[in-house]
C-alpha cells in the first residue's frame, strides 16, 4: 500500500517540507525549553526567515503562506520581545491554526479543495477523500487553537512550551492517520 501511495522522491520532499515548516518551530521550542524565552524568540523569527527564503529559492516561486506565517512570526515575535511578554508569541499560534481553518473553509465556500491543491501531487486521492480530509483538518486547527488558547491563558509558559511539543508530535501522528485512513478507506 506504501508504494502506491508515495514515491521515495515524494518521501523526500514531504520530509523536506516537514522540516522546514515544523524546523523553525523545534529550534524555537529547545531553546525555550532550555535557555531563555526570549532568545528562543528571536531564534524562531530568524529560522522562520530562513526557512521561507530557503523554500523560495528550492520552489523557484513566492510561498504566499510561508510568507504570511513568516510575518505573523516576525511581528508577533517583536512585539513579544519588545514588551518582554511571551503570551504574544503564544498568541501566535492560536491565530496561525484559526487561519489554516479560515483558509480551508473559505476554499470550500469557492468550491476549491485547497488540501488536494497543495498535496495532491504527492497524494493520487479522489475529491470525496480531499474533501473529508478538509473536513477533518477543519476540526482539527479549530480544536488545535482553542487548546492553545486555554494552555496559553491559564498555564504557565514552561507548560505551554510541553504542550507545544506534544501538540507537534500529535499533529505529525494525525496527518499520517487520517492520511492513511482515509486513503485506506477510498480502495474499499
Amino acid at each position: 500500500m506504501f508504494k502506491k501511495l508515495f514515491k521515495y522522491s515524494v518521501l523526500s520532499k514531504i520530509f523536506l517540507g516537514l522540516f522546514l515548516d515544523f524546523g523553525p518551530v523545534l529550534i524555537f521550542l529547545f531553546t525555550a525549553n532550555h535557555f531563555n524565552f526570549y532568545k528562543a524568540t528571536f531564534i524562531l523569527m530568524l529560522t522562520t526567515l530562513i526557512s521561507t527564503l530557503f523554500t523560495f529559492i528550492k520552489q523557484k516561486r513566492i510561498p504566499f503562506f510561508a510568507v504570511y506565517i513568516t510575518l505573523l512570526t516576525i511581528f508577533f515575535g517583536f512585539i513579544t520581545i519588545s514588551h518582554h511578554d511571551p503570551h504574544f508569541i503564544e498568541m501566535r499560534d492560536t491565530i496561525y491554526d484559526l487561519t489554516l481553518a479560515l483558509t480551508l473553509v473559505v476554499g470550500l465556500l469557492f468550491d476549491k479543495l485547497l488540501l488536494k491543491l497543495a498535496l495532491e501531487s504527492f497524494i493520487k486521492i479522489h475529491d470525496r477523500t480531499w474533501l473529508k480530509l478538509t473536513y477533518t483538518w477543519i476540526a482539527f486547527f479549530v480544536l488545535n487553537s482553542l487548546g492553545n488558547e486555554y494552555v496559553r491563558r491559564f498555564f504557565s509558559k514552561e507548560v505551554w512550551v510541553h504542550f507545544k511539543i506534544d501538540m507537534m508530535s500529535f499533529t505529525i501522528i494525525f496527518a499520517i492517520v487520517t492520511f492513511l485512513l482515509f486513503y485506506e478507506l477510498e480502495e474499499e
